[in-house]
């Protein structure tokens, strides 16, 4: 069987907040972190690949012995054991943390094959989402989280967070065909700020 790639984000386990702060109907954190768990089991295989563009936990005291047993303890229920990490804010930076992972990066970029794209797609990987990112005049796609659903996407842009995909990992083939299906945005660098004076900037005292 060949092995798959599959992505999400802002899982947030163990973060009891993220309940009422992002609208999740779970009843409390064993619930939330179950079901998500589940998902994440139910989908990705042994020998697949999982994506995952930040905030795995919430809000985390790295320092504390028994949080860090716990997220441990989390991630081992996960099945998959290629896991590779785009940091998010919430992650704790530590290389301790980061060892958790295949990999552990602050932004992934890769291509994939796509219908009638020649050469291969460029695929930009951040927690956050952003409005101008490498090759996206070309055609390139941007994978985000953070957002939970709360910010427009912008061409070819979307935001991976379980929040937006029933709290579910989605195959990455399924993302680039969706992607590849909305228009490039139009190139060129249009301004729309008017050039401003050298005054508007504060003089440095000397």
């Amino acid at each position: 069987m060949a092995r798959r790639i599959w992505v999400t984000a802002d899982t947030h386990f163990g973060h009891a907040e993220a309940i009422e702060l992002f609208g999740r109907p779970f009843r409390d954190v064993r619930e939330m972190d179950g079901a998500l768990l589940d998902a994440i089991n139910a989908r990705v295989g042994k020998r697949d690949e999982l994506l995952h563009l930040g905030d795995v936990f919430g809000g985390i005291d790295w320092k504390s012995r028994p949080v860090r047993c716990e997220a441990r303890a989390t991630l081992a229920r996960i099945r998959c054991r290629r896991i590779h990490l785009v940091t998010g804010n919430q992650d704790p930076v530590s290389p301790s943390f980061a060892r958790l992972f295949r990999s552990a990066k602050e932004s992934r970029m890769f291509r994939v094959d796509a219908p009638g794209a020649m050469p291969r797609l460029r695929v930009v990987c951040h927690h956050y989402p952003i409005r101008q990112w490498r090759g996206m005049w070309a055609g390139a796609l941007h994978l985000h989280g953070h957002a939970h659903g709360s910010v427009e996407e912008f061409g070819r842009s979307i935001d991976v967070g379980v929040d937006c995909w029933n709290f579910a990992p989605v195959p990455l083939e399924d993302l680039v065909e969706l992607l590849c299906a909305r228009a490039v945005p139009e190139g060129g660098f249009r301004r729309v700020h008017p050039v401003r004076p050298a005054s508007a900037v504060p003089a440095q005292e000397a």
